[in-house]
């Protein structure tokens, strides 16, 4: 036993058997770098030896061919903090008998980079139920982020953070046949950056309560049309925010409305104050038609420019164009 060794990194690990069984007694954060063979197919045998690891962190490691724990080989560490770097033919976080769905339950923080194969979370309601922050960023496969059943028991998460995840068009998956309302209990920030395909939080038509969420930073999702298509209610909401570093560029209100501000600004603004409707952007009709909200509060416009407008059947209410009162010219 090496009695103060707390940190360790281990490389081209592949025999596990040169280290005696009580070799890692004290070792608290563990590094384990795949390297060019992808690791050893037994690491979750060599790991069951860290009987205090609490930081767990997989870096270009292939677990294709990891070989699962079975029969008296003792139990997994409560490890609670888990970081997987450029892991791969890992598709799902969790799933039945997996080895890391064993590990997910005492996780506070999982941060997941680089796990170009990886498809979602997993479908396990009760893996994730101690997490407080979760960062989630550069999945190139990834197309949803969690079912609503996995959310709604994240009971404990305060952060969540998803970026650059260039396949993801919602983060709660729509089911379909989920009809309870998702009570999210202590979710405070959420920050959405750089989801080029992102079209909702979620596209399914349930309903949200957040209780304390604070805090929405969106920025770079060019497709962001609607946060939630159900009912949703943020009554701690202080701000969304279009950019995490930059104080000034932020809103309050509701928060459908801001995100359908945003994009009615980003496709149909060609300057303060001027906006254009048109078939070329259905969505934008869609939204002045069915959210008369998100237009009544754009109360800086002066000009609205219509243009083949086939399937607009009206232009204004009498309430929107009172509430207008900036505006001066209709084209």
């Amino acid at each position: 036993v090496i009695p103060n060794l707390e940190q360790l990194e281990l490389r081209h690990l592949s025999d596990e058997g040169q280290f005696p069984l009580n070799f890692f007694h004290h070792v608290k954060v563990l590094k384990v770098n795949g390297g060019f063979h992808g690791g050893s197919p037994f690491i979750f045998f060599f790991l069951r030896r860290f009987y205090n690891l609490k930081s767990l962190e997989f870096d270009n490691f292939d677990f294709k061919h990891v070989v699962p724990c079975k029969g008296d080989v003792g139990t997994p560490s409560p490890i609670k903090n888990l970081q997987l770097t450029s892991s791969k033919n890992l598709k799902h976080i969790w799933k039945k008998d997996s080895e890391l769905g064993h590990i997910l339950s005492n996780l506070q923080t999982l941060t997941i980079k680089n796990c170009d194969d990886l498809i979602n979370l997993g479908a396990s309601s009760v893996s994730f139920q101690n997490l407080t922050t979760l960062e989630v960023s550069c999945c190139k496969m990834m197309t949803n982020l969690v079912t609503p059943l996995v959310f709604e028991k994240m009971v404990q998460l305060i952060t969540m953070r998803v970026s650059d995840c260039t396949k993801i068009t919602e983060i709660v998956a729509n089911e379909g046949d989920y009809h309870q309302t998702i009570v999210v209990r202590n979710l405070k920030c959420l920050q959405l950056s750089n989801l080029e395909s992102l079209t909702s939080f979620c596209p399914g038509s349930y309903t949200f309560n957040f209780l304390c969420l604070e805090e929405v930073v969106v920025e770079e999702c060019p497709k962001l049309k609607i946060f939630s298509e159900g009912v949703l209610s943020t009554p701690q909401l202080q701000s969304v925010k279009q950019d995490s570093l930059n104080m000034n560029r932020c809103r309050a209100g509701d928060l459908n409305t801001i995100i359908q501000q945003l994009y009615m600004e980003k496709v149909g603004c060609h300057g303060l104050g001027d906006l254009t409707i048109s078939d070329t952007f259905p969505e934008l009709i869609e939204i002045w038609q069915k959210s008369p909200r998100a237009v009544l509060e754009l109360t800086y416009l002066g000009k609205i420019n219509f243009y083949k407008c086939s399937s607009l059947k009206y232009i204004f209410t009498s309430s929107m164009l009172l509430s207008l009162k900036q505006l001066w010219r209709i084209e």
